[in-house]
């Protein structure tokens, strides 16, 4: 800015400064120092390179008449080394924000760490290695670039080398041994306040439980306080002989049965994991972890699991969770006859086009009593009075000062991203960024093996832990950060495939809407600069109305398709899935009549 602003004392030329360290070097030299701060010296240096031009000094610093602090009182303090390790740390912690990056081969993978799985380097473990100093926002450091929310705990999936020592580091091990074999872990985590009973009921399955009509088990867990009374009850009430089974007797002390009896006893159908220091209120990385990071918890055998919020009052038994987790899933379903009727109310016949197979990498229930209309328009102030409605607020209860400032945030900048000012001057790209996609989260199942999956939950952690409050028995609104996380995923999606914009729904895609549930499942888009979409949507305006004189020809005689089975050599489309209770309640009904069936046989 002061150069900008000098003004010189004779002539009216214009005055160039170099701003420069004074530091000479090459390009060569420069691309040599950046593999060096990169791959840690290890490589031998490869920019040699008739195609890399090498100048002593460029032009502009040939041509400058002063330095910066000759005239300015200000000059570079920034080595070339410094420099280049901070410019690359900052596009490290941007480009590979969560582990692991998104450029794997494999179809799967895993974050649990029960292999060794190995978190990759991120910004400030680049600088350190580098024996660099890194800044912080927290000090008042203006020109720091650093996010505050980088550095998460290490039992969190989003975590990278940089991470923090939290209470579930203890655990690890036992839950890790716990879940070994699980296919799926029913969970919940009443953690930050003194737990004296689970408000929350399941029936007691493990590992050695077996669902002959599917494909693995389902193993109940709790996290809760140690020091808690819940657990002084439950030790203190274990039978004699049941503590001589498990190693232990009257005449240990407390610590000692804690430590023995950790991950072997059971509290209404949950095996109990005793976390040390949970008494207390604790922060959003380690309140929020359970719920929106879990993958990190669990053992890699664990292919799916779903959380239950300490005060949900239904909760799932073990072949519910199941049956949540067949829907997580469908197989390609071939096009088919449906009926429905025209703009005229007559009763006609639509053929559908054949919809793709899906997978999910979330699972969660639609939000109830939300005001409907366009996500760019709808009253978040209504949304989050729903949310705090069924989080068990009083009717008349203000909003707590985080959920205010969380929703006049989004509402400001919804604004803001939408106003004509900001949008593209090129119709493809004036998608406006809708908040609607609101769940209620008192449940919510997740697939932990999907790289997709991954990356929706840490930008949930991370977006809901900016907002959370340090009182752990109010936590926030999640359901609110993960409208916004799917908002802004939503409008970049559309904008890099180059969407069309959206117009009002034909008669046509109204039935096929009303038909099918494929506008429950909400495309997962990853990025990486490609213009064709990353998955298949299913296209309600490829569907056909049959005309009338030809409706009763046998190819067009109504259809029951059932989906296909999931094929690992079909191409696979991976959604969020908010389901609503309508298309739940049937599809329940029918996976008992598929059970009931099964076990007549």
């Amino acid at each position: 800015m002061a150069a900008m602003q000098y003004r010189a004392v004779q002539g009216s030329h214009p005055t160039t400064f170099n701003i420069g360290s004074g530091e000479m070097n090459t390009l060569s030299a420069f691309a040599d120092k950046i593999q060096q701060v990169a791959f840690d010296d290890k490589r031998p240096n490869k920019s040699v390179s008739k195609s890399v031009i090498d100048v002593e000094r460029s032009n502009a610093a040939r041509s400058a008449g002063f330095t910066s602090n000759e005239y300015l009182g200000w000059s570079a303090q920034t080595t070339l080394k410094d420099g280049v390790a901070k410019l690359l740390a900052w596009h490290l912690d941007r480009a590979l924000p969560f582990f692991p990056s998104s450029t794997l081969d494999e179809e799967e993978v895993d974050y649990s760490e029960s292999e060794g799985v190995m978190k990759h380097m991120d910004g400030k473990d680049l600088l350190s290695k580098n024996n660099v100093e890194s800044c912080s926002t927290q000090e008042g450091d203006a020109t720091c670039l650093l996010e505050q929310h980088t550095s998460y705990p290490c039992a969190s999936e989003c975590s990278t080398m940089t991470c923090t020592s939290s209470i579930f580091d203890a655990v690890l091990p036992i839950v890790h041994d716990t879940t070994e074999g699980c296919y799926m872990v029913l969970y919940t985590a009443p953690l930050g306040y003194d737990v004296e009973s689970l408000d929350v009921e399941t029936e007691y399955s493990d590992s050695g439980s077996t669902f002959e009509y599917h494909e693995g088990t389902v193993c109940t867990i709790a996290f809760v306080p140690s020091e808690s009374t819940l657990v002084k009850n439950v030790i203190k009430d274990l039978p004699v002989n049941a503590q001589s089974m498990l190693d232990t007797s009257p005449s240990d002390s407390y610590s000692t049965k804690l430590k023995k009896l950790n991950g072997h006893l059971a509290h209404k159908g949950f095996l109990l994991i005793f976390v040390d220091g949970a008494t207390h209120p604790l922060p959003p990385e380690e309140t929020l972890l359970p719920k929106l990071a879990p993958a990190r918890l669990f053992h890699s055998s664990v292919r799916r699991a779903m959380y239950v919020d300490e005060s949900f009052s239904h909760t799932p038994y073990p072949e519910d969770a199941l049956f949540l987790s067949t829907e997580t899933y469908r197989g390609v379903t071939k096009s088919r006859t449906i009926k429905g009727h025209d703009e005229k109310g007559r009763e006609t016949k639509y053929k559908l086009p054949e919809e793709p197979q899906r997978y999910a990498v979330m699972l969660a229930s639609q939000m109830r009593d939300i005001s409907t209309g366009e996500g760019h328009t709808v009253s978040l102030r209504d949304a989050t009075r729903a949310m705090m409605d069924e989080k068990g607020y009083e009717s008349d209860a203000h909003e707590p000062k985080e959920v205010r400032a969380q929703r006049e945030f989004y509402e400001r900048g919804r604004a803001l991203i939408n106003s004509m000012q900001l949008r593209s001057s090129d119709p493809a790209h004036r998608h406006k960024i809708e908040i609607k996609d609101f769940i209620r989260s008192k449940w919510v199942l997740y697939n932990l093996k999907l790289e997709e999956g991954h990356h929706v939950r840490c930008e949930w952690y991370k977006e809901h832990g900016r907002w959370a409050g340090s009182n752990t028995l109010d936590s926030g609104m999640d359901h609110l950060s993960f409208a916004y996380v799917m908002a802004k995923r939503e409008l970049s999606r559309k904008i890099v495939s180059e969407e069309p914009l959206p117009k009002e729904l034909s008669l046509t895609e109204k039935v096929i809407k009303a038909a099918t549930d494929a506008h429950e499942w909400h495309p997962v888009f990853l990025g990486g600069g490609s213009k064709i979409p990353l998955h298949d949507s299913f296209k309600a305006s490829a569907a056909q109305a049959i005309p009338l004189n030809i409706a009763d020809r046998p190819e067009f005689e109504l259809d029951k398709v059932v989906p296909e089975t999931v094929s690992l050599d079909t191409k696979t489309s991976y959604f969020v899935r908010i389901m609503s209770d309508e298309v739940m309640l049937k599809a329940r009904k029918n996976w008992a009549k598929f059970i009931a069936k099964f076990e007549k046989h």
